[in-house]
């Protein structure tokens, strides 16, 4: 769909000359590889003492993928740079079951059928993947939504009320995810509509 909608009718719908004046390969092989791009940033930043302290992966995840909503809307019009905020997203969830989550649960079946001592890092990197891809699941879906409501991608930054939403996003999933493990928390809920209210604000 992103090829159909997007590369295929770049005059239209991929770029706006007062934006960036590119071609539609031009605009496909950035897009192509901004999402190769960040799936190796975002593997090294997984593979780095970083992923021992959830609060500092977090906020170095969080500036990563804004960097990349910034990229976007300095290089497509609005609404495609929406959409190809949610395909890395996107990316990086089907890359981290492709690349991590499947074959560590094989190599993990397999050492138990051969009766072979498990290697916890398997267990503790694809349950790190899975996390993730929890986490990213209601912003991309936001995201998905917001691309019907002009207010959102019209705005003058659009790259801001697009994290906005993000942030507010997975702040909701952040405190359903603690009400399923029977954790209370009194600010997280409340943040996250204020964030989602604060869009809402700025896009009005």
């Amino acid at each position: 769909l992103l090829f159909v909608v997007y590369y295929f009718n770049a005059d239209a719908m991929l770029s706006e000359k007062n934006v960036l004046d590119i071609s539609a390969l031009q605009g496909g092989l950035l897009g192509i590889s901004s999402f190769v791009a960040g799936w190796i940033l975002y593997d090294r930043l997984c593979k780095s003492f970083l992923i021992r302290q959830p609060l500092a992966f977090a906020l170095t995840g969080f500036l990563l993928l804004a960097g990349f909503a910034f990229f976007y809307t300095r290089v497509f019009s609005a609404r495609a740079a929406y959409i190809h905020f949610v395909a890395l997203i996107g990316t990086l969830m089907v890359a981290n079951v492709f690349f991590v989550i499947i074959p560590s649960q094989k190599a993990m079946v397999k050492a138990a059928k051969e009766g072979k001592p498990l290697d916890p890092s398997l267990c503790n990197k694809s349950l790190a993947r899975s996390i993730h891809n929890n986490y990213f699941t209601l912003p991309v879906l936001f995201v998905m939504v917001s691309n019907h409501f002009p207010s959102t991608f019209g705005h003058a930054h659009p790259w801001l009320p697009l994290m906005v939403i993000s942030l507010g996003a997975a702040g909701v999933k952040h405190w359903l995810n603690l009400k399923e493990k029977k954790q209370q928390s009194a600010w997280v809920m409340p943040g996250s509509v204020l964030l989602l209210l604060a869009a809402a604000f700025l896009t009005a």
